[in-house]
């Protein structure tokens, strides 16, 4: 293993790689995950060394983490096993795969922006009153009734944006905010793995080529293999139940 992290220290940090370029197989389920059974949700997603297992962590979310349980995956059946601590490695993999810029390359760098919005609670159907087959104001489209519930409705929603090259990278709505949940760094080359607006896998390069993964949805803690040939993702499916995927990648 010790030959291993020497041989990947060795590769050049900067290698302008491009997303176009990108061959990318189709995604791989490799296994189920039921938070029912684990507690929390997942809060990350990381490689081991050498590629061959996933560290996957569950919490408790509000305002903080909170209750941290560690589990240890193959990364061929996906299998969560408990154990009592994270990995050592754990933390210098999150330490670049959730940076606020990419590994060797500062100027490639997520801008992040805090503010707070008026939105309503519950979203009126289209088309307002008439939809429902009520009165309608005909200055507003909607009934006088409607018009003060939606003001009743309106709330203040602290809202964290992400962006990157002008294409919005992660966003947390009254939530709290955890780098590297949408979002995951290419150990070199300058790119980075995210959930889209959309919720698909999209990969993109520092010249702005994005490439979106046919078929992906519901997408969190894209964590890319140290040495930049996987992506391992998880797929929200249902309640308390994630999907394990794997996206082989050759540059």
């Amino acid at each position: 293993m010790l030959i291993a992290l020497l041989a990947l220290s060795l590769v050049p940090l900067v290698m302008d790689h491009d997303a176009k370029a990108l061959q990318l197989a189709a995604p791989a389920s490799v296994g189920q995950i039921d938070t029912g059974k684990l507690k929390g949700e997942p809060t990350e997603l990381a490689w081991s060394p050498d590629g061959t297992s996933l560290f996957l962590q569950t919490s408790e979310r509000d305002s903080m983490i909170k209750s941290p349980r560690y589990y240890m995956m193959s990364a061929a059946d996906g299998k969560p096993e408990a154990v009592k601590v994270a990995p050592d490695w754990v933390s210098e993999y999150w330490g670049w795969k959730a940076h606020k810029s990419a590994p060797g390359v500062g100027s490639f760098e997520i801008d992040i922006t805090e503010e707070q919005k008026m939105a309503t609670a519950t979203a009126s159907p289209m088309g307002g009153a008439l939809a429902r087959g009520g009165a309608v104001d005909p200055n507003s489209g909607t009934t006088v009734d409607e018009a003060m519930m939606r003001a009743q409705q309106m709330q203040k929603q602290r809202v964290i944006t992400l962006r990157l090259k002008n294409e919005i990278v992660g966003q947390f709505i009254n939530q709290q905010f955890l780098p590297g949940y949408t979002f995951g760094w290419a150990p070199r080359g300058g790119m980075i793995a995210y959930g889209d607006e959309q919720g698909r896998l999209a990969i993109m390069d520092q010249q702005g080529n994005k490439r979106e993964v046919a078929g992906t949805k519901a997408v969190l803690l894209p964590a890319w293999s140290p040495d930049a040939t996987k992506i391992a993702y998880l797929q929200h499916v249902g309640k308390n139940k994630y999907e394990l995927c794997i996206l082989p990648v050759a540059q």
